[in-house]
């Protein structure tokens, strides 16, 4: 029976998910806790490995893992693994493009209303018997009407802008590689040079991969060209933003709100700087997990390893490498 080695520790409603979708003769495995120390010591069992979770796949997990035969990425985002070993050693990488588009989009846009409505601090003071309607009202802002600037446009900020088009707001995006016009115009979108967005957008949100060219570019610099009461929402990965500057600019105003499912630091530390902050929204990188798309997720997972497996290369989706 061939092993699946699942890179993350799950109990309770998710473990059953997972089992349940175990492809008929194989067995799962899973670590007994998050770390590289229980990945490389049960790397050497693995047949396939179902990457889940912030723990490397690295050079030492990979020395150890002699019956390897392929990697099935549970998500899209690859800053967990050593891409350069894995060319090296030739291991087919597989991921789930889109299987968690509509949940990630969905939760973007909860958090944009949230910060719009601070619906901490009204949730809070209500709780508080504080019943000051108008004075609380007009502290918050309708999303209609705003300008939404989105950086990265694969298939989650796509999503998201057909969530905002009934809005009515104005939708910039930048992207590296710009969409076609027709796409842009189907979309409902405005392509701007990156620096032009930060400047022109009320609301910036972000949606691309975390690389050597993308970590940290939200810092001081890039915080100083928004508007002043910007709104920054991050649901793609915590390193693209300079944890220090963002909290700055949120004590000082010069961004009135952050929504953050990502962290630079998961979980957070007792001395992240934005702990304690009134004008910011935290979630647990949960954006993508939904009863829906984590059933999804697994299934698809699990069925890319079976048609591999079968030698059935050609129903296989998004292959990477």
């Amino acid at each position: 029976m061939k092993t699946i080695l699942l890179t993350n520790h799950y109990s309770s409603a998710p473990y059953d998910i997972v089992m349940g979708e175990v492809p008929e003769g194989f067995k799962l495995t899973m670590l007994d806790e998050n770390t590289q120390q229980c990945l490389e010591a049960a790397a050497p069992q693995a047949d396939y490995i179902l990457a889940s979770g912030r723990v490397k796949i690295n050079k030492a997990v990979l020395d150890r893992s002699e019956r390897l035969k392929m990697i099935q990425r549970t998500g899209v985002g690859l800053d967990s693994l050593d891409l350069n070993e894995l060319k090296a050693r030739n291991i087919p990488l597989y991921v789930n493009a889109g299987v968690n588009a509509e949940s990630v989009a969905e939760h973007t846009l909860l958090l944009i209303l949230a910060c719009l409505r601070r619906l901490p601090e009204v949730h809070r003071n209500t709780a508080a018997g504080v019943w000051k309607k108008q004075e609380q009202g007009v502290k918050t802002r309708e999303l209609a009407g705003r300008t939404v600037g989105l950086i990265g446009m694969g298939s989650i900020a796509q999503t998201l802008v057909k969530l905002l088009s009934g809005f009515s707001v104005t939708v910039l995006y930048y992207d590296p590689f710009r969409l076609s016009g027709d796409v842009e115009r189907e979309l409902g979108t405005h392509y701007r040079e990156f620096k032009q967005l930060l400047r022109e957008a009320e609301i910036i949100s972000l949606h691309c991969p975390l690389t050597e060219h993308t970590r940290g570019m939200i810092d001081r610099g890039a915080i100083d060209m928004m508007m002043d009461g910007a709104v920054l929402v991050n649901t793609a990965r915590g390193g693209l933003i300079d944890n220090a500057a963002m909290a700055e600019a949120l004590e000082s105003g010069k961004l009135s709100f952050a929504g953050l499912d990502v962290h630079s630091e998961e979980p957070l530390s007792a001395d992240n700087p934005v702990l304690g902050l009134s004008n910011v929204i935290l979630t647990p990188h949960i954006g993508g997990v939904t009863r829906d798309s984590f059933r999804n997720m697994i299934r698809d997972a699990m069925r890319n390893i079976r048609l591999f497996d079968e030698g059935r290369l050609d129903e296989i989706a998004q292959y990477l490498k």
